[in-house]
């Protein structure tokens, strides 16, 4: 039987990272998210801090204030900046997108006794911690406050993750307790499908 995540609540958000504050994307923090996006893009990354995680893709403004009209974009903040984002978007949004590669697997993977196509899904990613935030709460904390955002809207959240990222994966699978439930190719690059339960409303 494939574990469900382990529970985050709101109350318990300071736990995984003092003083931070997560909530939804505002306007102002879009030029901090799209620096903090380019300080860890695979292209833009030495093969030594690439082993330390990187993201896939570049998102426009945009793209990311598209996302977080449809379902959401959680940011990490504090006094010094945002930490960490997270975003959510729906499968319309994605069909347009590499991700339509995975989104075409959905009848074919088994989550809970039932597959993708027939649960109402959401496209979990792209996600981002600075490096110096890394290990300290923040991936937990944006995972709980996103939780609480779409909780009874879902019954499942989706993600890949490249192969040749195995800290990402790590995160995701020991960190957050998300199951590895199948894979899929992409203009050659090789990417793991994850998956994830979405509580019911009011069971965060």
């Amino acid at each position: 039987m494939i574990p469900s995540p382990p529970p985050l609540s709101r109350k318990g958000r300071g736990e995984f990272n003092a003083g931070m504050d997560y909530r939804r994307l505002e306007a102002r923090d879009l030029p901090a998210l799209l620096a903090l996006q380019e300080a860890n893009l695979l292209a833009n990354l030495t093969p030594e801090q690439r082993a330390q995680g990187f993201l896939s893709a570049r998102f426009s403004a945009a793209q990311f204030t598209e996302m977080a009209a449809g379902v959401a974009v959680m940011v990490a903040a504090d006094a010094d900046g945002i930490a960490g984002y997270l975003c959510a978007s729906g499968l319309a949004f994605n069909r347009r997108v590499p991700l339509a590669a995975m989104i075409e697997r959905f009848p074919e993977i088994q989550f809970l006794g039932r597959p993708l196509s027939a649960q109402r899904c959401l496209i979990y990613g792209p996600v981002c911690v600075a490096g110096s935030r890394r290990g300290s709460g923040v991936l937990r904390g944006l995972y709980a406050a996103l939780r609480d955002e779409i909780a009874g809207d879902y019954d499942a959240g989706v993600l890949f993750i490249a192969k040749d990222n195995p800290r990402s994966l790590a995160a995701h699978t020991d960190g957050l307790g998300m199951a590895l439930v199948g894979d899929f190719a992409f203009a050659g690059g090789r990417y793991w499908i994850l998956a994830f339960t979405v509580p019911p409303a009011g069971r965060c």
